[in-house]
């Protein structure tokens, strides 16, 4: 496919990184475009398991330290701000890896969702007190406003209610004549890198052990010495949710290792079920060269 841009998604600790870093070592002029929503952050390096100073060195990457733990990230910002530098990489001739697990934001770079509404936190709020106060309300409201949307959604699902009705109080149109599947950027070629379950389990065991080891504690803690808190990154990610309980006295450092793993683990399955949504892409396990021969045929046959 001439002027793909080649994506590298998978479940964490599938090997993403490393696959990635060997791409950029045979494909010279790749450059890295990160799609881990918590790499985004300074400061979560350990919990997040992103690229060492030295890697961080040998190849451009993009789109890691960018902000501070204290501002949460949507996918629509990191929809514009990525293809903004893809745009800039393909435009000096490069050639732009995109690289992470966050399903979401690479769906919504892709084009896999339709551009809708930003959410607004006080009609959220307001349509939550309401149905808090007088059940089955929203589902009402939403039936008034959309019948086919208020007959996919059920009465008990706040949070899809909630959208829905803010999606057509803010644009005033309905919120199912919006809902088309997006408009996918074609150019994208996705691979998966997909281990078996057993395989998957302990290298998350592995790695979360790791990561106590490699001081995700000290991590934390000089984090919130910063006077971050855990709204509203921390206390959502995986890992910094965990060791802050662990400082504050509510498990043993053993239980947050524990937890992590399991956590982590739990987040791979729901990963998962989101690339599954990917089109066109293609499964495999980590060898750099089926990787290469999926994102870079093009390249190899053109020597």
């Amino acid at each position: 496919m001439e002027g793909s841009i080649p994506v590298i998604a998978g479940c964490t600790a599938t090997g993403k990184t490393s696959a990635a870093l060997e791409m950029a070592r045979r494909f010279p002029g790749t450059e890295i475009v990160s799609a881990d929503s918590r790499q985004f952050y300074r400061g979560m390096d350990i919990g997040t398991a992103k690229p060492s100073s030295e890697e961080l060195g040998t190849v451009p990457h993009h789109m890691i330290n960018v902000a501070d733990p204290d501002a949460l990230l949507s996918a629509g910002w990191y929809a514009a701000e990525a293809s903004r530098i893809i745009n800039e990489i393909l435009g000096r001739g490069g050639t732009p890896l995109v690289v992470g697990g966050s399903a979401l934001y690479i769906m919504s770079l892709a084009g896999l969702f339709d551009e809708l509404p930003e959410r607004n936190d006080k009609i959220r709020e307001a349509l939550k007190d309401l149905e808090d106060q007088v059940p089955g309300s929203l589902h009402r409201i939403l039936s008034g406003i959309d019948t086919d949307e208020a007959e996919r959604i059920g009465a008990s699902d706040t949070v899809r209610l909630v959208r829905s009705i803010e999606i057509g109080l803010l644009s005033g149109e309905k919120p199912s004549h919006l809902k088309r599947g997006g408009t996918p950027d074609r150019r994208f070629r996705f691979v998966v890198l997909d281990l078996d379950g057993e395989t998957l389990r302990s290298r998350i065991e592995r790695r979360s052990a790791e990561m106590i080891r490699d001081g995700l504690k000290n991590e934390v803690q000089a984090l919130l010495d910063k006077g971050y808190r855990r709204e509203p990154v921390l206390g959502a990610t995986i890992g910094y949710a965990e060791m802050m309980d662990h400082i504050q006295g509510l498990c043993t450092v053993e239980e947050a290792e524990s937890r992590i793993a399991v956590n982590t683990w739990r987040y791979a399955r729901r990963q998962r079920n989101m690339f599954r949504r990917l089109p066109g892409a293609v499964y495999t396990g980590n060898s750099p060269d089926r990787i290469a021969d999926i994102l870079f045929r093009e390249r190899i046959a053109n020597g």
